[in-house]
């Protein structure tokens, strides 16, 4: 924490994520992650073991863990994140900073506190960089980021993403929707994916013929999923999830007791990601019925185990269609007929095998370091020598 100068060949990385879901993930608690943090605990896990010196800045401004640092997955973690409840957190994450100074500075979700993280690595010394790594498409447009006071939240993230030396997208949709003055300084950086294993073996048998996994809240729409589960009586579907606190009682009441009453269906909550992946490796397609997302870390899971991807509206930068990884339906009736086809013995094969040539292709840790360091060239950043995955 003093500021020396990372080894030769290495940088140091500080890692920005506040609240305990990146430090849970660190630590081996997969269950009640978002995709977001898993990412932000992935990537920095991934380049401590490449030898970068990684620090991860967490917490709720309330200091709630022991004060100093303490070693996570490779990774030194701090409870030093700031809030506007605790002011005192605000003038300490800023001298944190400068005892840490590190020489790229990365962040994932909107947050008030990003211009904070932008100010200091401008201020620090030539060379040192900010990334913010953009998670959902609605980021792309601070004004629709939030809506919990958004005439407060919005204005303080555009401000920090204003203050990025890089955005990096996660597919080219993303880019095409950040405004246009911050477009320069756009580049894409893929998701993480830790394992491809190949493809599963054709004679195992299966216990699903859909899948639908994520956080239940109100743009995940769980309901076109049940919806799907009865009209399809003779198929069996499993959900696997918690319910997020932004769902309101009522509408989690219903889900609640529709899970409950669907023969066909069987609801496993939150589970951890090793579960999670032996559910699906049970399923025949992955079902996305989401109204919005990034670019779903579960996709990729599945395409990674040879699992075909039926998806309602969501194609992140087209990469669905383009390299045929299973269909986008596009409405209810559509869902029903596309799980249908690729729910036939032998027809997902094909899309098993493309799913999994573009996961390692695309979304490997030689990929994502590569993309990460063309960005720090491409932003004037240090560089240092251990990329090599």
């Amino acid at each position: 924490m003093n500021g020396e100068p990372s080894h030769r060949g290495a940088l140091h990385w500080c890692f920005y994520a506040p609240g305990r879901r990146a430090l849970d993930v660190l630590g081996g608690s997969t269950h009640a992650s978002g995709g977001a943090e898993a990412q932000v605990a992935h990537l920095a896990a991934s380049l401590a073991q490449l030898g970068h010196r990684v620090t991860l800045i967490y917490g709720t401004g309330r200091g709630e863990d022991a004060p100093g640092p303490r070693m996570v997955g490779g990774v030194t973690c701090l409870d030093a994140a700031p809030a506007w409840r605790h002011p005192r957190s605000i003038p300490l994450f800023w001298r944190l900073l400068g005892r840490l100074r590190p020489d790229i500075c990365y962040a994932r979700l909107p947050d008030d506190f990003l211009w904070v993280i932008g100010l200091h690595a401008r201020r620090q010394r030539a060379g040192a960089r900010f990334i913010y790594a953009l998670a959902h498409d609605r980021h792309c447009v601070p004004w629709r980021t939030y809506d919990y006071k958004p005439w407060f939240h919005g204005p303080l993230y555009a401000l920090g993403l204003a203050s990025a030396h890089v955005i990096a997208a996660q597919h080219r949709h993303q880019s095409e929707a950040v405004r246009h003055g911050l477009r320069g300084r756009i580049v894409y950086v893929p998701n993480l994916i830790r394992r491809s294993p190949g493809l599963p073996d054709a004679a195992v048998p299966k216990l699903f013929d859909a899948i639908w996994v994520a956080q239940i809240r109100p743009e995940k729409r769980l309901e076109r999923f049940l919806d799907l589960a009865e009209s399809l009586p003779d198929h069996s579907f499993a959900v696997v999830g918690g319910f997020d606190a932004t769902l309101g009682a009522g509408q989690r009441q219903q889900l609640e007791t529709r899970l409950r009453r669907a023969p066909n269906l069987t609801y496993f909550g939150a589970q951890d990601a090793a579960e999670v992946g032996k559910l699906m490796l049970a399923s025949k397609v992955l079902v996305n019925t989401s109204e919005a997302e990034g670019f779903p870390n579960t996709m990729l899971e599945a395409w990674s185990l040879g699992i075909p991807v039926v998806s309602v509206d969501v194609d992140p930068g087209s990469v669905i269609r383009d390299w045929q990884l299973g269909l986008v339906s596009g409405s209810a009736a559509a869902l029903r007929q596309d799980v249908l086809s690729l729910t036939e013995p032998g027809t997902a094969r094909d899309f098993a095998e493309r799913g999994l040539a573009y996961v390692r292709s695309s979304h490997s840790i030689g990929a994502v370091h590569q993309a990460l360091r063309l960005a720090l060239e491409a932003a004037g950043g240090h560089l240092g020598g251990r990329w090599t995955a």
